[in-house]
């Protein structure tokens, strides 16, 4: 173990060297001459925010003195938390995540400080110290003893959360959170279902989407029907009228996903009129507004895919007007055209800029190392996005444009890839492979990449698998 005299030690060595007085460096460092003495003198801890101070006068940079002070915090006696939150929360915005470990290494040897960790990490949370979070509330997973804990079930949650946006990761965070989803608060449990509803939804999995927009729709019913909103300690993220109608909208997206139109007709006057919600404030209000409007899109786009080509003008009219429902009005009138066989030029030429937009999304902040690193809507975007190049690509091949339709089709698995959907990436690989005849040796070696690039996603799963490790 460093002695908790080392930082003092280096802070007397440096006045020494300098050939400073006390009193200079306290004007130098912006710390109090009676502290700086007590500290060199052994008499009072050194704060994180004081030693910061102190480092800088000394002209180190940030952080310099953490592993050591990370051992002081534990010298001579157990840690105290007035002195321990904040420098974990110092190291968490400074990202060295090594000292974190290195406290919670010491701090895990007496399991009654896990309450401490987790009311740490939810401040991290807070803070949007993602990561550093992430390795506190996987102490608390590790550590809580107790399975019914409401703080094992949160610390689950969070990362849910957290890796939400993350195709691989976020899926295992849902799987490992599914059986706590009913041992949160109610407020969080609403985000909770709707969360594993989306992730669901991403993987075309609609059963199961189902299943979670059901009891998300039964919970917030239940919770209306008990006036829960004139409770004080009931605060979701959002108005409980948004967790009801958006039960109904994404059980009702998950028919016509699947081609039921007239099981998705039957829903959409659920959540076409929801201002008979009682306790709504202005989100709220705005909420049921929104749901209005999307009620009004969907009953022209399940007509049009289900082929009544007569309301595409109104459709993209609507379109005109809610330029954010671009991409999705895309994918309707494209994949009507493609089921119904007729052609949509005109409104293809359009859009061709916002088109070409899309093509964009590879060179942006959401990508990094073929993994999306940001949250559930920017992954929905391009979720849609390599779902309409899928569509646009077999819209090509019935024009006999084989060319642009595997460009199209290898965009689409450059998202999917993004994403970490196999679902997607299965389906465009055998497009792909059905029109192999007609492509060019620079889409058949861009194709070649993705496959490696699925394979080395996929390889450490499959070996680890036979039990042996795959170089």
């Amino acid at each position: 173990m460093i002695s908790a005299t080392t930082i003092r030690a280096e802070m007397e060595d440096h006045i020494k060297r300098e050939g400073i007085t006390l009193h200079h460096f306290a004007e130098l460092s912006g710390v109090n001459v009676g502290t700086l003495s007590g500290i060199i003198n052994g008499n009072r801890p050194i704060s994180v925010g004081q030693l910061d101070l102190i480092t800088t006068a000394m002209g180190f940079s940030e952080g310099y003195f953490y592993d050591l002070y990370a051992d002081e915090c534990f010298v001579p006696t157990a840690p105290h938390w007035r002195r321990m939150r904040p420098f974990l929360l110092r190291c968490a915005e400074l990202k060295r995540h090594d000292c974190i470990e290195q406290v919670l290494t010491r701090l895990l040897d007496d399991l009654k400080q896990v309450g401490g960790i987790f009311e740490t990490a939810e401040l991290m949370f807070e803070q949007g110290w993602k990561e550093a979070a992430v390795i506190l509330y996987e102490s608390v997973i590790e550590s809580e003893r107790s399975n019914h804990s409401e703080r094992l079930a949160m610390s689950y949650y969070r990362l849910f959360q957290i890796h939400q946006g993350d195709g691989r990761k976020g899926y295992k965070a849902a799987m490992q959170f599914l059986p706590y989803r009913y041992r949160l608060p109610e407020s969080y449990a609403l985000d909770g279902l709707l969360m594993l509803a989306e992730v669901h939804a991403l993987k075309f999995n609609w059963s199961e989407v189902e299943i979670y927009v059901d009891e998300l729709r039964q919970l917030a019913l239940a919770l209306y029907n008990k006036k829960a909103w004139q409770e004080s300690d009931f605060n979701p993220a959002r108005p409980l009228v948004y967790y009801y109608g958006r039960a109904l909208l994404i059980k009702s997206g998950t028919y016509e996903y699947r081609g039921l139109f007239e099981e998705c007709k039957k829903l959409i006057p659920e959540y076409a009129d929801l201002s008979w919600f009682e306790g709504l404030d202005e989100d709220g209000k705005a909420e049921v507004k929104l749901l209005k409007m999307f009620a009004r899109a969907n009953y022209l786009c399940v007509d049009i895919k289900a082929g009544n080509r007569s309301l595409i003008p109104d459709y993209v009219r609507f379109l005109e007007e809610h330029p954010d429902e671009i991409i999705e009005g895309l994918i309707t009138l494209i994949e009507s055209a493609n089921r119904h066989q007729f052609f949509i030029d005109d409104i293809l030429t359009k859009y061709s800029a916002e088109i070409e937009d899309y093509k964009e999304l590879d060179n942006n902040s959401w990508f990094s190392h073929g993994s999306v690193k940001s949250n559930y809507k920017e992954s929905t975007n391009i979720f849609r996005c390599s779902v309409f190049f899928r569509n646009f690509a077999l819209y090509h091949f019935r024009k006999g444009l084989y060319e642009e339709g595997l460009d199209n089709i290898l965009y689409s698995i450059l998202l999917s890839l993004s994403l970490g959907g196999k679902e997607l990436i299965v389906t465009n690989m055998a497009i792909f492979e059905l029109h192999r005849e007609y492509s060019s040796e620079a889409q058949r070696k861009k194709y070649s990449e993705f496959c490696r690039k699925v394979w080395e996603n996929e390889k450490q799963n499959v070996m680890a698998g036979f039990g042996y490790a795959y170089a």
